[in-house]
């Protein structure tokens, strides 16, 4: 995804953003690939669509920097529980800590971060499992401006110490790109990565409260119980699918296997705002991005492993979910 704010927010301030650089919401949605969303509420766009409109949004305004200006865009107070207990941290490394623990809390598009040791520090490394290429890009690229931003916005202060390690190409404009970050970036790395020194860990909150942090932090433990313990079914309906490799059980198999009726699960997904033909087609595109960037397989064979009837409607599909066909976006991944 494609971030640490949930939808109804993270998209709103896209849209504020374009207007400040003269772009409307109608033009945005009026591209080929997000028509179809033209009568959404923001509320109801899943992983998938956000890292879409962002994609789609970088196109309309041809600027590299969109996605790491839209990170400067956060609100910690918009973060709910979640915000207040970062405040209440003692120093910016008890904050990372909240970070990686309570990432699930925050968003359906939180990105997993691996903590690698480095030398006088540590890396927050990017996984992605969504998302084309270019998606990928924008996502990580949203992220690290976020939790600099937010690191920043923390202290009071700018945080200079560090490195932003992206895992691709520079920009044209890579002056414009680096001024947006107050730590050095560099390109064509080997993985995409926030290198956090131990000095700047160490940097105090200037709004910490001890006694606060306890109550904050124990309601985003419970907010933590209660996802694992009711389970966002959408969630669980991806791992069930991304397990059958292409092969989908009937919605009355996958309620069996949640230990639900189907009347049940169709009720609860529409609460999540979603359905279970929706996730299907999130899948088979994960699935399809994922063949076709990492395998030699043709399009035809791609198709069938999809339980795709004929090539064609395949094809259709993938236009639709992706705005590019199948052969154009497996050309973009080899040059990527």
């Amino acid at each position: 995804m494609a971030n640490w704010q949930s939808t109804n927010v993270l998209i709103p301030q896209l849209i504020g953003l374009l207007a400040e650089d003269g772009f409307t919401s109608k033009q945005l949605f009026s591209l080929p690939a997000l028509q179809q969303f033209t009568s959404r509420d923001t509320k109801s766009f899943n992983a998938i669509e956000i890292l879409k409109i962002l994609e789609c949004a970088v196109t309309l305004t041809n600027d590299s920097t969109l996605m790491v200006r839209l990170g400067r865009q956060v609100d910690i107070t918009t973060l709910g529980t979640f915000g207040f207990a970062l405040m209440s941290c003692a120093d910016l490394h008890e904050a990372l800590k909240l970070l990686l623990r309570y990432r699930a809390i925050i968003g359906p598009t939180t990105p997993s971060l691996d903590v690698h040791e480095v030398a006088n520090g540590i890396a927050l490394r990017i996984q992605l499992g969504l998302g084309n290429p270019v998606q990928q890009r924008l996502i990580a690229e949203l992220t690290f401006s976020q939790i600099t931003f937010i690191a920043e916005a923390l202290i009071d202060e700018l945080v200079t110490a560090g490195e932003v390690h992206l895992s691709y190409p520079a920009p044209v404009n890579q002056e414009a790109f680096q001024s947006l970050f107050s730590v050095p970036v560099k390109f064509d790395q080997a993985y995409s990565e926030l290198v956090i020194p131990e000095s700047s860990l160490d940097l105090r909150i200037r709004t910490a409260n001890p006694a606060g942090h306890v109550i904050f932090q124990n309601q985003c433990e419970e907010l933590l119980r209660g996802l694992n313990r009711v389970e966002n079914f959408s969630a669980a309906i991806r791992r069930i699918l991304i397990r059958a490799g292409g092969e989908f059980p009937m919605i009355n198999q996958v309620a069996s296997m949640l230990h639900v009726s189907e009347s049940t699960l169709r009720r609860r997904l529409k609460d999540e705002s979603t359905n279970f033909r929706a996730i299907c087609d999130e899948v088979r595109n994960v699935l399809a991005c994922q063949y076709l960037s990492t395998t030699k397989l043709t399009v035809s064979e791609i198709a069938n492993l999809l339980d795709y009837a004929e090539t064609v409607s395949f094809r259709r599909a993938f236009v639709r979910w992706n705005g590019t066909t199948p052969s154009q976006y497996r050309q973009a991944a080899l040059i990527a």
